[in-house]
């Protein structure tokens, strides 16, 4: 199987879709094994609430969203040779990572989220090109600020901005006015709009601290919370003691960028303060990084049969979790 995926081909990169829906078919064709998307941002609650009326189709929507987010993370890691070599690893890994739990596979607030977040790291990892830098950095905070708002505990990336952006060049004063006028910006317009719209001055950001402390844990799902917990914490302790594999044989640049994802796992654990209760559909924010360590340890793994025997095994367990909210 993950011979298809070794090659940067436009068909290769295609056959990522019917993939995802395969790998779904599960919530996709039985509607007792379907969880609702968790709906937590300022932004975008009243789309998320109306695709929960689709049917079958909320779930073809995501997967297709899904299947984009994994065309955009191939492009990001292989353009910013954060790979080593040319494959759709990466994508593939998302998509695998993404189907891992039946909370995952909706329409979610933080399923949108993941979306402007790739973007905001298109652009936090052109800074370090030459021209266009007062735009750069503008639009990556911009893309955090819009992140923030479709998912609430995306708000701390406004610091994991200014931190990666100081690791991948030396920040002035006016690189980060620049940031955070661009990171404020969506702020303003959506207080702005609410005005004109409703005609209450009061913004409705004030009520993202309503919840904010140390969180409870939801083990809503049992046996599937455990399952998808041990595998993210597997990937996690890999991440942690691989980092010296990781970064071998990459160019300083590329080290940099791959350090910024370290720095958004990070911020994964402030992000928790937002949260009344944690689960399961949490750990996706945790995906986008998670999607090239797991690229990475399927193609540094020496030989083919057992790197293909870990997909094998990630992907029967993914439709295994499925089953379970059937039972």
């Amino acid at each position: 199987m993950l011979e298809f995926f070794k090659k940067n081909h436009l068909f290769n990169s295609l056959l990522l879709l019917p993939y995802a829906l395969i790998i779904r078919a599960v919530v996709i064709l039985f509607a007792g094994a379907r969880i609702p998307g968790e709906i937590f941002g300022a932004w975008g609650s009243d789309f998320i609430t109306s695709t929960h009326t689709w049917g079958v189709g909320e779930f073809i929507f995501s997967t297709f969203l899904v299947f984009i987010q994994a065309a955009i993370i191939n492009r990001l890691y292989i353009r910013q040779s954060m790979l080593g070599e040319i494959n759709l690893f990466p994508g593939l890994s998302y998509i695998l990572l993404t189907a891992l739990h039946p909370s995952f596979i909706g329409v979610s607030s933080v399923l949108l989220a993941n979306t402007t977040l790739l973007i905001a790291l298109i652009y936090m990892f052109d800074i370090l090109k030459k021209e266009k830098q007062e735009e750069t950095r503008f639009m990556a905070g911009w893309w955090l600020a819009v992140s923030g708002l479709l998912y609430t505990p995306y708000m701390v990336l406004i610091f994991f901005g200014l931190i990666s952006m100081s690791m991948l060049k030396t920040l002035k004063i006016k690189d980060i006015f620049q940031y955070l006028t661009g990171y404020s910006s969506p702020f303003l317009i959506g207080w702005m709009v609410r005005i004109i719209l409703t005609g209450k001055t009061n913004p409705r950001i004030l009520h993202v601290f309503d919840h904010f402390g140390i969180p409870q844990f939801q083990n809503g799902n049992g046996t599937s919370d455990i399952i998808v917990a041990t595998i993210i914490g597997l990937l996690l302790l890999f991440s942690l003691l691989g980092y010296s594999q990781i970064i071998a044989r990459k160019n300083i640049h590329a080290q940099k960028k791959i350090d910024t994802l370290y720095a958004l796992i990070f911020f994964c654990f402030p992000m928790t303060l937002f949260c009344e209760t944690i689960g399961a559909p949490f750990l996706m924010v945790l995906f986008i990084p998670f999607s090239l360590f797991l690229a990475l340890l399927l193609r540094m793994v020496k030989h083919p049969a057992i790197a293909e025997s870990i997909h094998f095994i990630l992907f029967v367990v993914a439709l295994l979790t499925q089953f379970l909210i059937l039972v």
